[in-house]
């Protein structure tokens, strides 16, 4: 069993590869499936910068593959082109980079808090759709606690550097007057709202939302005393805006050339900045051509950040520090599901003659004790049980860690006889018995704590 990741991110692939490849939470579904047929877990972490696809293989290499050619299929983009563009990690390399892509230490701003709620969402559909397993629902929940790790114990999310800050600061710096510039925002989701609060906070007071779902935008407009704009006024509101901080979910650009033709010949020569957020871009690149208009995309601005990344990578080294443990815990983990069914088996072995002698003693004595006192024994014997199997069940467990579980197991199921009695259910046990410790179903405690960590 391996965990196999294949993605691309910012450091690896242009936006308009990035582009190509971005995956919507409708499309999600259908590529986690085809991931399913050809291996046993999937889960889907896409983000505006980055899409990684986890799977489980009993061949790594096959995986990587597989999931190569899963991803080129979808969204015909040539093998080749993938091969060149993308990354791979297997096994303890895979976890070391999902725990650091949850520490923010790989986002285009280190540090960034979006990303834990992303892993989280991730997760949750491969979970709902029944395509995450118990190796990969355990990985991501483990990302989730060196994520939380890394930003209570270092300041790798304590300077200001996110996407959205960026993007108000380039603003003012363009605006000698920032206070009363018109600024207007396309789109009410996370990222808008992000960038909102920071324009508030920066001292704007000129702000319009204009959204296509209008309740989305009335919302936000009302929490922040913005005005709300219908999506059918965006040339108006373009037409009187100084600042435009675009970041809809739009499968193509809203921001056309045609539009921007339109609106600038009514601007009469004032400068416009229009700042792109989204992925895919929600304005068309050629638009920057058009005079008075200063364009920036997600691509840009990996400039502007420079010395609050500067200031949170000095966090890096002890950030991994911290994914190092958290690495070494899930590899105990990993090692310790060899040893899952003999440890079960033992149990179920045990228990059952627990129970069969219980009963033998109870019907002796049923006539001289009260229910209390049957309870009472039934009790002592099961906690004689615990205590007798607690010992050679942490010591297999130590032994799975150190690479001889399998000895110690064969032995075990030799000594107690219980190769025969298990043969037929080890199967149908493996899921169930791996998920005991540590897979969660969508909306289970674990999972919403780990929501209410991040």
């Amino acid at each position: 069993m391996h965990i196999v990741i294949v993605g691309v991110d910012h450091s690896t692939a242009p936006i308009t590869l990035r582009e190509r490849l971005s995956v919507s939470a409708r499309q999600t579904p259908q590529l986690l499936q085809a991931m399913r047929q050809q291996g046993k877990e999937g889960v889907i972490l896409s983000t505006c910068n980055r899409l990684e696809m986890y799977g489980v293989y009993d061949e790594a290499e096959q995986g990587r593959s597989d999931l190569l050619n899963i991803l080129s299929e979808a969204k015909n983009v040539a093998r080749e082109e993938l091969e060149a563009r993308s990354y791979s990690f297997f096994d303890e390399q895979a976890e070391e980079h999902l725990f650091g892509v949850a520490s923010g230490l790989y986002s285009l701003v280190p540090g960034e808090p979006q990303i834990q709620g992303q892993v989280v969402d991730a997760l949750e559909i491969a979970q709902g759709g029944g395509y995450a397993g118990p190796v990969t629902s355990a990985l991501f929940r483990e990302a989730l606690v060196a994520g939380k790790r890394a930003r209570n114990e270092t300041n790798i999310s304590r300077n200001a550097a996110s996407i959205s800050h960026v993007a108000v600061q380039l603003a003012r710096r363009h605006l000698l007057d920032f206070q009363q510039a018109n600024v207007l925002l396309v789109g009410s989701g996370k990222m808008s709202e992000v960038a909102a609060r920071n324009l508030r906070d920066n001292g704007a007071q000129q702000l319009v939302i204009v959204n296509r779902t209008q309740a989305n935008a009335v919302d936000l407009a009302q929490a922040l005393q913005a005005i709300h704009r219908p999506f059918t006024e965006l040339d108006e509101s373009l037409a009187e805006a100084d600042v435009v901080i675009s970041s809809t979910s739009a499968p193509r650009a809203v921001i056309t050339m045609e539009r921007m033709q339109r609106v600038v010949a009514q601007r009469n020569g004032r400068a416009i900045i229009l700042i792109d957020i989204a992925l895919p871009r929600d304005v068309e690149p050629e638009v920057a051509h058009l005079p008075g208009v200063f364009l920036y995309n997600l691509d840009d601005l990996q400039a502007e950040v420079a010395h609050g990344v500067e200031l949170r990578m000095q966090e890096a080294e002890q950030v991994k520090k911290i994914i190092a443990e958290e690495v070494q815990s899930f590899e105990k983990w990993k090692a310790s599901l060899g040893v899952t069914n003999t440890i079960s088996d033992l149990r179920k072995h045990v228990d059952t003659i627990r129970q069969q002698e219980l009963e033998r003693t109870l019907r002796h004595l049923s006539a001289s004790i009260s229910d209390r006192e049957a309870a009472a024994i039934q009790e002592l014997t099961t906690r004689l049980m615990n205590k007798l199997l607690h010992t050679p069940m942490l010591q297999l467990k130590d032994a799975a860690v150190s690479g001889q579980g399998h000895v110690y197991a064969e032995a075990m199921r030799y000594l107690f006889g219980l190769e025969e009695e298990s043969q037929h259910e080890d199967h149908n046990r493996d899921a169930s018995q791996q998920a005991r410790h540590d897979t969660d179903t969508v909306g289970s405690p674990a999972v919403t704590s780990a929501v209410a960590r991040s």
